[in-house]
């Protein structure tokens, strides 16, 4: 971390209030952000299991449980990582929404020690205890639906630990171990989540940019690759097992070739963006006012009153990047291994397309570590009156997206956080499919509500359970017509009253429902129609 001059006391100053007799031990700062960390998530615990989760569980409990084969009835565009996960949730905590984010939040505060440790190597205790607390809020804030057991959740585990041992690295003479330890825990974000490829980047070009030479760049990135390629064998050599051309559709060129940023349009992406902006501006605006006030140039009506503090000099004063021309072996090891982790973090957002709330979980870690470097610098340099305003305004930032939970109940906060008016009913649509349809029964939910699969415990009638992978796959609209049509349709269908991903908005598909079904009943709405002549599955 690079700290001016003008700086060090002030930072002194506040080390020894963190560590003096009379303050609480480092320790216990440590113990109350791991506290805060699973605190802020129980008022979100029993809100409805979300898509995602809905999709996860499914195809974990069936795949599992040997009731299907992974890429080919029971499918979704994600390797195999994410689905083991959610199998040792349900055989450690159990198989409700609330153990699977029981189980997400006990990983993010893993990921919270790491957090902690990473921070304290770039900037010391100080930077350490504000980075763990920062991280406790952000990573299960309902801005970016991190209480939820997203990807993301499970992923960030093993990118914070790569970053770790990228430190250890540095500091330990490149030895074989923490590189090689490197390489697979980068493999392991990737099967947890695609995205998390990212830090395979991140360790090659850390690697590159400290080396002395090529030569020894080369070498020390060749045990990076080893031990990625040793995290992916295993799965690679399952994914053969089940069928190498499924396995590589689902894992890989599903996302790339139809749900990517590379085929999401420009004007889809500017609206996700500014969306996804309006929801995290708070905490954009406090980034920027630490970074403004760090610099010396805050107006003081902005944080009170007292001495305009001195501007500081040096570089890289955002802690971002202080590269001074990017000249290999050169460059600051803390600010470069941080500055790529962001960056990396960022593009791995980017790389959907979609820049869904939840995909910013995964750049939680690296960017507590950054706003606490800032906020620490700012601190150091402004006046006390300044330091109270910086404060308030850190505590509104971080603390008013949990102002939701005010809303009293689950089904209130449920579309106040997710947007999804169809969340709330799934339980009960659930439900009446457990008590009317046999076990054995498939059935349709149309379109993007795969929890209601999982929730019912019957079988889904098509293996494509989201909107997105409908609309994107080559001829699903008569898959589905001619599952309707044909002597194996479904039990029931679910109408979910959300739009067909369709250019004819699905009028063909209910068309031909209601040749072959009758309404049966409504939940809160939601209608379900029963097959009429006996001759769909499950009989």
């Amino acid at each position: 971390m690079n700290v001016s001059t003008a700086e060090r006391p002030a930072i002194g100053r506040l080390r020894r209030r963190v560590s003096a007799p009379g303050a609480w031990p480092v320790g216990v700062w440590l113990l109350l952000a791991l506290g805060l960390s699973l605190l802020v998530r129980v008022p979100f615990l029993g809100l409805p299991m979300i898509s995602d989760e809905g999709g996860y569980a499914y195809v974990a409990k069936r795949w599992l449980a040997g009731e299907g084969r992974l890429y080919h009835d029971l499918w979704v565009s994600r390797p195999q990582g994410i689905f083991v996960a959610y199998g040792l949730i349900f055989e450690t905590l159990g198989t409700g929404v609330a153990a699977l984010r029981l189980g997400a939040g006990l990983t993010a505060a893993a990921t919270l020690l790491i957090v902690w440790r990473v921070a304290g190597a770039l900037g010391g205790r100080v930077v350490a205890v504000v980075a763990a607390l920062l991280f406790a809020l952000l990573a299960g804030s309902p801005a970016i639906e991190g209480f939820t057991a997203n990807a993301e959740v499970f992923m960030a585990l093993p990118a914070a630990g790569a970053a770790w041992l990228l430190v250890r690295a540095g500091r330990g003479g490149w030895g074989r171990a923490p590189l090689l330890g490197t390489g697979a825990l980068a493999g392991a974000a990737t099967l947890l989540k695609p995205s998390g490829v990212v830090m395979l980047g991140v360790g090659l070009a850390f690697v590159w940019l400290l080396a002395a030479d090529g030569r020894s760049a080369l070498r020390r990135e060749g045990w990076l690759l080893a031990g990625f390629a040793a995290a992916l064998a295993p799965v690679l050599i399952h994914g053969w097992w089940l069928g190498w051309d499924a396995f590589v559709f689902a894992a890989v060129t599903y996302r790339l070739t139809s749900q990517s940023g590379a085929t999401a349009g420009l004007g889809h992406q500017a609206v996700s963006i500014a969306m996804l902006l309006v929801r995290c501006w708070p905490l954009l605006a406090l980034a920027a006012l630490a970074a403004v006030a760090g610099r010396g140039g805050l107006p003081r009506p902005l944080l009170g009153g007292g001495a305009a503090p001195r501007r500081l000099t040096g570089a890289g004063r955002l802690g971002i990047v202080s590269w001074g021309g990017l000249r290999r072996g050169t460059l600051e090891p803390g600010d470069t291994l941080l500055g790529l982790w962001l960056l990396a973090s960022l593009a791995g957002v980017a790389v959907g397309g979609d820049w869904w709330p939840h995909y910013l979980i995964q750049v939680a870690a690296p960017f507590a570590i950054w706003l606490a470097r800032l906020l620490v610098g700012a601190w150091a340099r402004l006046a006390t009156a300044q330091r109270r305003g910086l404060a308030t305004l850190a505590i509104v930032a971080l603390l008013s997206p949990y102002g939701v939970a005010a809303r009293g109940s689950a089904d209130a906060i449920s579309l106040a956080v997710f947007g999804q008016p169809n969340y709330p009913s799934q339980d009960e649509v659930a439900a009446y499919l457990r008590q009317h349809a046999p076990a054995d029964a498939t059935i349709f939910v149309g379109y993007d509500n795969p929890a209601i699969y999982y929730l019912a415990d019957r079988p889904a009638a098509y293996r494509y359970l989201y909107d997105a992978e409908l609309k994107a796959i080559p001829g699903s609209y008569g898959d589905l017509l001619q599952l309707i049509a044909g002597p194996d349709r479904p039990r029931f269908v679910v109408g979910t009253t959300e739009r067909a991903p369709y250019p004819d908005n699905g009028k063909a598909f209910w068309a031909a429902v209601l040749r072959h079904y009758h309404m049966v009943d409504r939940v809160h709405g939601v209608p379900i129609m029963r097959e009429n002549d006996g001759l769909g599955r499950g009989r």
